[in-house]
């Protein structure tokens, strides 16, 4: 039996409180992101949404940042600001859409509002950089985010907007 079981109990309780931070910082993985993509560590990229499916994509995100929503086999005429810059792109990025709910029409049954999420990674290598500065992007700044069938996104970089349809 303890001999003196308050304070054994006591220095447990406070070996396992000072220890709490160091256990919780092993979970922490990546740093989050900035809140002003203009904090990024490089040039920030704008956000163009493509959809190759017969749905209407509503609130594309990648991670926490609006990308625009897509109609129905369209995409690449506007662009949302913004996607920060990253010095590591291998790190994969949730994107999230919505697609839209449809009427019936003919023999089609209406179709309800349907949220999707998928994890996916940036292009191998981040987009091509300036050989004069490396914290600016050498024509691709633009963060493709491609609806490909209803449950599969794809990243791409491009030098334009309408580049994005060809991905």
């Amino acid at each position: 039996m303890l001999r003196y079981p308050k304070i054994a109990r006591y220095l447990i309780s406070l070996t396992a409180f000072a220890l709490a931070p160091l256990a919780l910082s092993a979970c922490a993985g990546t740093p989050a992101l900035p809140d002003d993509p203009f904090e990024g560590e490089t040039s920030a990229l704008t956000m163009v949404p493509v959809n190759h499916t017969d749905r209407y994509g509503i609130n594309v995100f990648v991670d926490k940042y609006w990308a625009g929503d897509v109609y129905p086999h369209a995409g690449g005429a506007g662009g949302a600001c913004c996607y920060p810059g990253l010095k590591d792109w291998s790190q994969p990025v949730t994107v999230r859409w919505t697609w839209g709910d449809e009427s019936a029409k003919g023999d089609k049954p209406a179709k309800a509002a349907e949220k999707r999420s998928v994890i996916v990674h940036f292009p191998a290598g981040g987009p091509k950089r300036s050989n004069n500065d490396p914290s600016k992007y050498d024509g691709e700044s633009y963060l493709c985010v491609i609806l490909r069938d209803i449950d599969t996104a794809e990243l791409a970089f491009s030098v334009s907007r309408t580049g994005c349809t060809t991905k």
